[in-house]
């Protein structure tokens, strides 16, 4: 009997180790996303002047790609919406939203103070969820707290959403898109990006006048 128990304990215990050791993967590797990101928007800001929007959303356009799942992300922001849209629709919905982060970044990530992204904590929210949190700090500045929702997406970390000081920017997207959606059509919320990331495109012209 005590040899069963033993046993017993022994296996739950090396199972209870194999999932640990999967989740700690899973934790590492989706920081590693949350890494590339951070390091890419800090290079950029350090050399905000000399690149220019232009420069900024050149760079940083390869590793916003890599690291979002942008297809989950529209599928989420325009809720209902989405099943009654045609494949053309989705797939230039979805190049359009990749295109207006890229856009938000570079014209979003424009001057460097100093700030540097300070590694918190990571949870496993789900086997293929984690979230992973950091503070970005600057001289004289109060800390601002990123939490990254990554998610594991055919074997690949991938984020889906960050929440910025409490505030949800999945939730954001979702709320104001599909409120065009309701009052005005598709082809309204697809004018309105195009029209904020050609905003953002001027915006280093802007700051000069």
């Amino acid at each position: 009997m005590f040899l069963r128990i033993l046993g017993g304990l022994a296996l739950a215990l090396m199972m209870s180790m194999g999932r640990a050791a999967v989740a700690d993967t899973g934790t590492e590797a989706a920081r590693v996303v949350v890494d590339k990101l951070n390091d890419a928007l800090i290079d950029v800001m350090k050399n905000a002047k000399q690149l220019g929007y232009q420069g900024r959303y050149k760079r940083l356009d390869p590793v916003v790609r890599e690291v979002f799942q942008f297809e989950a992300v529209a599928q989420i922001a325009l809720g209902s919406h989405w099943k009654t849209l045609s494949d053309e629709q989705k797939t230039e919905f979805v190049k359009r939203l990749t295109e207006l982060s890229i856009a938000t970044y570079a014209a979003q990530f424009n001057s460097y103070g100093g700030e540097q992204f300070q590694y918190d904590s990571d949870q496993a929210a789900k086997p293929d969820r984690v979230v992973v949190r950091y503070k970005m700090v600057a001289p004289k500045e109060t800390p601002v707290k990123f939490d990254y929702m990554v998610n594991l997406f055919e074997g690949r970390w991938e984020i889906i959403n960050i929440v910025v000081d409490g505030i949800s920017d999945l939730a954001l997207k979702k709320a104001q898109y599909t409120s065009v959606i309701d009052r005005e059509g598709f082809d309204a919320l697809m004018s309105k990006l195009t029209q904020k990331i050609t905003d953002y495109a001027n915006s280093d012209n802007n700051s000069k006048s």
